[in-house]
């Protein structure tokens, strides 16, 4: 009965490292902000929703080579999207994340995303 306990309370830690904030790469002194954009969007009751950000945004361009990309969780009990790296990121011009907000809860996340 303790090993169940014991393994139900990992998952738990787990589940609540893996839907806070993300973070992809290293910021060095050299790099510069690229983008510092923060995304809202409301709640549907009992409804998890899926949303992409994409690096160059839609109609634009960018040839730098991001160094770092951070994803900040705005909320402060740590209900935040499960974010996942689709492709591109650190050493790459482009990258694509798939932000997967928990069932019931809307998203409020900053992205900073740095390069040379």
């Amino acid at each position: 009965m303790k090993v169940l306990v014991h393994i139900c309370v990992l998952l738990a830690l787990v589940a609540v490292a893996y839907s806070a904030s993300s973070t992809w790469g290293v910021q060095n002194a050299t790099d510069y902000l690229l983008i510092n954009k923060r995304v809202t969007h409301p709640a549907v009751r009992n409804i998890a929703q899926t949303f992409y950000f994409d690096i160059p945004e839609s109609y634009q361009s960018n040839n730098k080579v991001i160094s770092a990309i951070y994803l900040r969780d705005q909320f402060q009990n740590s209900s935040g999207p499960i974010n996942t790296l689709l492709y591109g990121g650190p050493g790459w011009t482009y990258a694509s994340i798939q932000m997967r907000t928990q069932a019931g809860f809307g998203l409020n996340v900053t992205f900073a995303v740095y390069g040379r």
